[in-house]
């Protein structure tokens, strides 16, 4: 018997039984080309159904009306897509799980230049992320949409859908008529509450009247905007909405997160990643339930099964969206059920891929889950002829290379140098806030003991080590190092990597005054988080880039310009380095071309500098040139974490 009771039993939703509770919220996934679905959407959702999911829900942002269409995520007003929706229903019923999409306009939070049309809003007023001035819907503008609402509504029942979600969170349109601050209308659709939801109430009965009552309607709201100053709401205002909502008797489902998307910090923390809690939105949902008379959903870093079921089980919710769980690994819900709980591959927080690539104008991936792009990567052949496969290096690379290839059924042996499996994952593991990065370094070693891989520690493999086991395929994962840069020779001040900060090898003094040199624009910030963290008198960071932290995916930027700002860390952009001149490193502004000396540190810190450990290969194949040799990860160019996955994954299920 499975260790998950409430987690594993069905509910009633409107007229239709869920067989779990477990719920892959809508997203954007970037997918869609012109707004049409394809066959990539269709397997990421069915790869979904076939995992155990008992209710998932396509498509977020899904638009509903043609002038707020994103090319990039699915029309639902669109007639050309019907064809492929009643694809999707087919497959996603074919496997026991329920089947609804989520319908929006974004008003304000649109781009004209994306949709080729000016962004609509209730008031001309700017959204202070993209700034661009909104033109005031006509109320017949707004009857179209209503109706819009409705007639995508009744496409997706007659394409076989079990329901639809209509959406305010994230300050959609419906949201945006809500704010006083953001509605100043004086007309019908504006002024008291009751002007103010007008238009959300008028979508509802259009929607209630288009579908049949077997059809689910859910609606996504906020608890709390955690912006009453600037949106003029707060919980108790989100409360009585809700109320206002329930007592049409047509919603059949409440889905509760947190937060607005009325800044930068505030979208972050929609979909928030580490250093926030885990199930940091509960309290909303639990109060939401208190007074609502239909089940609530809850989203908010909720990560695996045993979360889920304290959740379910201590009143907070009736069912849970586990939406980045099931990114990570869409057979979660099967193995937990299954009581292969271990066997789960974790999510690690990080949003560079489900999250950072979609803001980003791209298709969404995943840091853990090559297969998010390319599901071949899901269903690995077991080999006909087993093999004896070498991995030299035991980073995630190589980790994943020996994983895949062990699970396909060849022998496989892994050397890695040092005492511990995980390269340089365990140096980011080391940094603060990072509670989930390290998870998947452990899943993975779980899982090579699993499958039985020789794990040799401690051993840097030499080319007569590997000759010795007379491989059929050698693949060298020998990864990067970090490194201090040439134009550092010579410095009076002390050099370290932040490899070195973090791992304590070179001690910092309290009190020391640091100075912070990021080759990118990730790890350094960081590193001046670690140092004044840890009892640093003054920690500078500078970068060439335009931002000191250019390359974080726009949900972390926020938490970590606010930590580096509240830990006083000087922030200094724009700056090229030089080199050293009489014994003091130099650095040059970008733009005033004014140079500076760096004087009156303790410490000079570089990030980001590394170098592949590429030895091996070369005395390969002039020894066995007729050996399968691969060379993956950052021992073929020092990349992101999610590359190095990617790398192992591909090439594991190739040999």
């Amino acid at each position: 018997m499975y260790q998950f009771p409430t987690l594993f039993s069905p509910i009633t939703i409107g007229k239709r039984v869920i067989k779990n509770r477990i719920v892959s919220s809508a997203h954007g996934e970037g997918f869609a080309h012109g707004g049409l679905m394809n066959e990539q959407l269709l397997r990421y959702y069915e790869r979904k159904a076939e995992g155990g999911t008992g209710l998932i829900m396509a498509f977020g942002s899904g638009n509903v009306y043609e002038k707020a269409t994103h090319p990039k995520y699915v029309s639902l007003w669109n007639p050309k897509n019907e064809s492929l929706f009643r694809e999707l229903s087919d497959r996603i019923h074919a496997h026991g799980s329920l089947l609804m999409a989520q319908g929006t306009h974004k008003g304000r939070r649109l781009n004209s230049k994306v949709t080729g049309h000016p962004i609509q809003a209730p008031s001309a007023i700017a959204e202070k992320i993209s700034r661009e001035i909104p033109a005031a819907l006509r109320i017949d503008q707004i009857k179209e949409i209503v109706q819009a609402f409705a007639a995508s509504a009744a496409l997706l029942e007659r394409c076989g859908f079990d329901g639809m979600e209509i959406t305010s969170y994230g300050g959609h349109l419906i949201e945006q008529f809500w704010s006083p601050a953001v509605n100043q209308r004086t007309d019908q659709y504006g002024g008291d509450l009751t002007g103010r939801m007008r238009f959300s109430m008028e979508v509802m009965e259009a929607i209630a009247e288009a579908v049949s009552d077997e059809f689910i309607l859910s609606f996504r709201m906020t608890g709390d905007p955690l912006a009453e100053e600037t949106l003029g709401l707060n919980q108790d205002d989100m409360l009585e909405i809700a109320l206002k909502l329930d007592s049409l008797k047509r919603i059949n489902v409440f889905h509760i997160s947190g937060s607005s998307g009325d800044t930068a910090a505030l979208t972050a923390a929609m979909v928030p990643p580490d250093p926030f809690p885990r199930g940091l939105y509960n309290h909303l949902s639990r109060r939401m339930k208190e007074y609502l008379s239909v089940p609530v959903l809850v989203a908010g870093r909720i990560l695996d099964p045993n979360q889920a079921e304290k959740a379910l089980a201590e009143g907070d919710c009736d069912l849970v969206a586990m939406t980045r769980a099931i990114i990570a690994d869409p057979d979660m819900p099967r193995k937990a059920m299954g009581g292969e709980v271990l066997q789960i591959r974790p999510c690690i927080g990080t949003n560079q891929g489900c999250i950072g690539r979609t803001y980003d104008g791209l298709p969404m991936g995943c840091a853990v889950n090559p297969a998010i792009s390319d599901d071949r990567f899901y269903d690995f052949q077991s080999t006909t002829e087993c093999r004896k496969v070498a991995v030299i290096g035991g980073g995630p690379a190589g980790m994943e290379a020996a994983r895949v290839a062990a699970e396909r059924g060849h022998e496989v042996v892994l050397f890695e140098r040092s005492q511990r499996l995980g390269g340089q994952v365990l140096f980011g593991a080391m940094q603060p806030d990072r509670e989930h990065y390290g998870l998947h370094i452990d899943w993975i070693r779980h899982e090579l003991q699993r499958l039985g891989v020789d794990i040799r520690l401690g051993i840097e493999a030499s080319l007569e080590d590997i000759l010795a086991l007379n491989p059929d395929s050698v693949v060298l994962a020998t990864g990067s190092k970090t490194i201090i840069p040439r134009e550092a020779e010579g410095l009076a001040v002390p050099c370290i990597t932040d490899v070195d900060l973090l791992t304590g090898k070179e001690k910092m003094e309290p009190g020391a005054r640091v100075f912070i040199y990021d080759a990118g624009g990730r790890r350094g910030a960081y590193a001046a988080k670690f140092a004044a963290q840890s009892g640093a008198g003054r920690v500078e960071l500078a970068s060439s880039l335009q931002t000191v932290c250019e390359d974080l995916d726009s949900t972390t930027k926020p938490t970590m310009f606010r930590t580096l700002t509240q830990s006083r860390v000087v922030l200094t952009p724009n700056q090229n380095l030089i080199g050293q001149r009489e014994g003091l490193l130099t650095i040059r502004d970008n733009w005033s071309d004014t140079e500076r000396a760096v004087d009156d540190v303790d410490l000079i810190v570089f990030a980001g500098y590394r170098v592949s450990l590429n030895y091996l290969e070369g005395m390969l194949r002039e020894q066995k040139p007729d050996m399968d040799v691969y060379t993956i990860g950052d021992s073929l160019a020092p990349r992101s974490m999610s590359d190095a996955v990617a790398d192992g994954v591909r090439v594991g299920n190739k040999i």
